[in-house]
């Protein structure tokens, strides 16, 4: 078990990364919020290849849109 502190920090850095995710959210295409439901936030992720089967896009395409939603993720947890 870690530190009471470092488990409270990690839990506060969830929290805030949740609330990026989720201010960001209206924002997001479509496909986007496909990718942050079954990729990024599922506890089963699915692989690119499946993603794109599955919607109709090539692994590359959901690779370099995954790419974009992780900076704008990132870029929006930093404000």
């Amino acid at each position: 078990h870690e530190a009471p502190d470092v488990e409270l920090s990690k839990r506060e850095e969830i929290s805030q990364l949740t609330d990026a995710i989720e201010a960001l959210k209206p924002s997001l295409s479509e496909r986007e919020k496909i990718i942050l439901d079954e990729r990024i936030l599922s506890d089963e992720p699915l692989t690119l290849q499946e993603i794109g089967e599955k919607h109709g896009i090539t692994r590359e395409a959901v690779r370099q849109m995954e790419v974009r939603l992780m900076k704008k993720i990132k870029e929006q947890f930093q404000k």
